[in-house]
């Protein structure tokens, strides 16, 4: 006997086939019937549950995209530094959205620009509140101090081509992993060694933004 999926379960198995294939093939390749097929569904219940092949994109992008923003915070930076290193390198599907979203068309982009927005800026926000405490340099603006290490994270995982070649060795090998951690653990001392207890306060830093309250600042 056949065992009837919930609703639950249909939608779960929907999003998983989605998933898979968006990360394949992206927004305009995904196949809409490779995706019905793979959860084991009529191609009419994907609309049901989903509405059309862009609602179905927004969900996944909604699951999947703001899991780099969102991954656990550690007691240290330079802790915190090597799990989003590590959380990256372990969501590769995620990687590979991340890159076919910034190539997709107007809609889908608006999608995914209010899934990740609020979690990259309580992101932000959590570094302007370590500058002000003293816990971080405070002469660097707060969101460009993010920008750069979401970049150190993230780019030899998504350019592991542009990183062999600038490196000599590829992302996962032991001596890449090596070196990248020991980075990475030196970059969390300079960012945080001129800061911390007694430390003179800087000047005001930059505070270029390239979107109206992006960060609250606060008085």
């Amino acid at each position: 006997m056949v065992r009837k999926r919930s609703p639950h379960q249909t939608r779960r198995a929907i999003l998983e086939g989605a998933i898979h294939e968006f990360a394949a093939r992206g927004y305009a390749g995904g196949r809409i019937d490779a995706i019905a097929a793979a959860a084991g569904i009529n191609k009419r219940m994907l609309y049901h549950y989903f509405g059309s092949k862009e609602g179905l994109y927004a969900a996944v992008l909604q699951e999947r995209l703001g899991a780099y923003a969102a991954a656990p915070r550690a007691e240290s930076l330079a802790a915190e530094l090597t799990a989003r290193s590590m959380h990256a390198r372990s969501r590769p599907e995620d990687l590979r959205l991340l890159m076919w979203e910034a190539l997709t068309g107007a809609a889908p982009r608006i999608v995914a620009d209010a899934v990740h927005r609020a979690q990259w800026r309580e992101r932000v926000d959590a570094i302007d509140v370590a500058q002000r405490a003293g816990r971080i340099v405070a002469d660097v603006d707060a969101a460009q101090v993010e920008l750069a290490l979401t970049a150190v994270t993230l780019f030899p995982q998504v350019f592991r081509q542009i990183a062999e070649v600038i490196t000599g060795v590829a992302p996962g090998e032991p001596a890449f992993d090596a070196a990248h951690a020991a980075f990475l653990e030196t970059l969390a001392a300079r960012l945080e060694g001129p800061a911390g207890e007694g430390a003179p306060r800087r000047g005001p830093k930059p505070r270029v933004r390239l979107a109206p309250a992006t960060v609250n600042r606060g008085g």
